[in-house]
């Protein structure tokens, strides 16, 4: 499918058309309310809209997603079902289902970024790539020679903790090399002994061996996904040297660079030029509860021999040292050599939403208790290159989740009109930015509109429209199922409560096979053995139902699993299962009739995942879940 631009793009006769969907008569399963009434035709019927051309890959912040957005409230206020987004300042009908998250993206502007070491004459051997550095004050290109970012140097998967980039303004700081700058209690390694780091800047080069040999081993999972830190976990066992400089007044970090950056470093564009869907933007109010960080920046070939020209190693020493992955001793530069930096950063304003409605409980007592079912709304956007077909239309990831969301939304609605309407209320939540490192779902958790306390379930759908075609074969570490099955995953995890009631309405109701497959968080001889070894896929950490679990809510995953077509133009809506896609959606609305009239919520299992606990502890700890109001809408959210 071509790419679409102009007036053409978004033609407003199809944005705004509302499907019409005629609820099949009741069938067999009334004791599940009206999660008979979901047909694959009504599913067919909204997914070829989320996953059209015309919406452009659904990429957030986009058009596309503002558009899907808008296509979900209107299909929400016909069915009756009550907003639950901004209250105040709202435009139109349609923005009281949306809840407004603030972003911005922080941009290097090359004009403004300078950077100058100032050593004495010193004598030395050449480094790698180059000569020796003269003596006196020397500037160093942007983009070529020097880079904002340190990679490792925030920590495990870190950076400088994922928050929005700040101008930098360092003058006359000291340097201090530092090894890698781990701290790691285990071993007692300690780069720091004997050194003064106060006001002055690290130079960092590699990471600890485990580290390094995980990401040699393609390890790091997918969002929400990364394995195991195997040192242990962050400011217990281990600290970072970004955390240690933070914390003892060090002013900046540089990063001696890995062979990537160096080629990075060398290809004609210079800093971070935007992709096909756009500059990259954070979610302004998860920066508040990040860790104290300070900034880094990633050195080129001239700045790091400049760095160690006549100290005890040389440039070229220190790069191959640390892509060996050997010990690098710490020592203090020469003390007459200083560096000053500044940079320069231009922001752009911007928005995205979650879409959220409910149908209220029939018990005076129980309707204030909620179960959340949810499916993320985003995708990926346009994919680069040239090609003829440039658009991600994500069909099964997650238009299917969304989808299903829909037709589950319109079965509680039409059949609360009629009075089937279950004790505890049903909050339908499609999240924002699943893609980007699931936004969507933790803004929810970090800042609820309900009392967190009172969330007695939460029923995610992500990927839940393709089974194994005739010929299929899986890839090496991927599994999809078999037509009339469906993963479920963290019932087995994190709570048998969960887990009985997927299981009862499975056999009982939805005849659907229930597989576990993924249901663990370390590979056995049964669960998640298809690799990345040795910690597999590790699924119960990837997807929105995690940031329910870090707050301390049951969840239920639904999905079909991985395919081929992940994340690529070819997940497209002619190749979904949409008999399966119908299955699986009556369960999940099944599922949350069975929770929403139970007498007794379900709980969490007694033993839990240690990196789940921890979460949990640090989640309590930033906190998250206080009652918040949902802002007005933003200048830039749809209407």
């Amino acid at each position: 499918m071509r790419r679409l631009t102009g007036a053409a793009a978004l033609p407003i006769a199809l944005l705004f058309t509302l499907t019409l969907v005629n609820a099949a008569p009741q069938q067999s399963g009334a004791a599940y309310g009206n999660a008979g009434t979901i047909t694959a035709d009504e599913l067919s019927t909204y997914l070829h809209f989320l996953a059209s051309d015309q919406l452009e890959g659904r990429n957030t912040p986009s058009r596309g997603y503002d558009t899907a957005s808008l296509y979900i409230a209107s299909h929400l206020r016909q069915w009756g079902v009550k907003p639950m987004g901004s209250t105040a300042g709202t435009k139109g009908p349609l923005q009281a289902y949306f809840m407004p998250l603030e972003l911005v993206s922080s941009q290097p502007n090359p004009a403004g970024m300078k950077l100058t070491l100032n050593a004495p004459a010193m004598p030395g051997r050449a480094g790698f790539g180059g000569a020796a550095a003269a003596a006196g004050p020397r500037s160093f290109d942007y983009g070529s020679e020097w880079a904002l970012g340190g990679g490792g140097a925030g920590g495990f998967g870190g950076g400088r903790g994922g928050g929005a980039m700040d101008p930098i303004e360092i003058a006359g700081a000291q340097l201090v090399f530092v090894g890698n700058g781990y701290v790691i209690n285990k071993t007692g390694t300690d780069p720091y002994k004997g050194l003064d780091v106060k006001g002055k800047v690290l130079v960092v080069a590699g990471v600890p061996a485990e580290l390094a040999a995980m990401q040699a081993a393609g390890r790091g999972g997918g969002r929400g996904g990364a394995a195991a830190n195997p040192l242990g976990v962050e400011n217990t066992d281990f600290v970072t040297p970004q955390a240690y400089a933070a914390k003892n007044g060090a002013l900046g970090i540089i990063m001696v660079p890995t062979f990537q950056q160096l080629s990075a470093m060398a290809a004609p564009a210079t800093g971070r030029a935007a992709g096909p869907n756009g500059p990259a933007f954070q979610v302004v109010r998860f920066q508040a509860g990040r860790p104290a960080s300070v900034p880094a920046v990633t050195a080129g070939v001239a700045l790091t021999n400049a760095l160690f020209q006549g100290e005890r190693m040389s440039g070229a020493q220190v790069f191959e040292g640390a892509a060996a992955g050997a010990k690098l001793d710490s020592f203090a530069l020469n003390a007459e050599k200083t560096i000053a930096i500044q940079t320069a950063v231009t922001r752009l304003a911007g928005s995205t939403q979650n879409v959220i409605g409910v149908v209220e409980g029939r018990d005076p007592i129980l309707k204030n208790e909620y179960v959340v079912i949810t499916a993320h709304l985003d995708h990926v956007g346009f994919a680069g290159g040239t090609g003829s077909d440039t658009i991600n239309n994500g069909a099964d990831d997650d238009g299917s989740g969304s989808a299903a969301l829909m037709a589950i939304a319109r079965a509680y609605a039409q059949g609360a009109a009629r009075g089937v309407r279950p004790k505890r209320s049903v909050i339908f939540l499609w999240v924002t930015g699943e893609e980007k490192g699931l936004w969507g779902s933790q803004y929810f958790a970090q800042f609820p509109p309900v009392d967190i306390t009172k969330v007695v379930a939460n029923l995610n759908m992500d990927m839940i429209g393709r089974s194994k075609p005739p010929g299929y074969t899986d890839p090496p570490t991927y599994k999809l199922v078999e037509p009339g099955e469906v993963l479920v995953v963290g019932p087995r995890v994190s709570s048998d409560d969960m887990g009985a009631i997927v299981g009862r309405v499975a056999a009982e109701f939805g005849k659907l096979k229930i597989n576990d497959f993924y249901d663990t968080t370390a590979p056995d001889a049964t669960h998640d053995n298809l690799g990345p070894q040795p910690n597999g896929q590790r699924i119960f950490y990837r997807s929105d139902h995690y940031n329910f679990a870090k707050v301390g809510v049951p969840v239920a995953f639904y999905t079909t699993g991985i395919h081929t077509d992940y994340h690529r133009v070819s997940d497209s809506p002619d190749k979904i299962d949409y008999a399966l896609m119908e299955a699986i959606a009556r369960n999940v609305a099944a599922a949350g009739w069975v929770i929403g009239n139970a007498p007794n919520r379900p709980k969490l299992n007694a033993k839990l995942p240690d990196q789940l606990v921890n979460d949990m502890k640090a989640a309590q700890a930033a906190g998250w879940g206080k009652l918040t109001p949902v802002p007005p809408p933003l200048p830039t959210t749809p209407f």
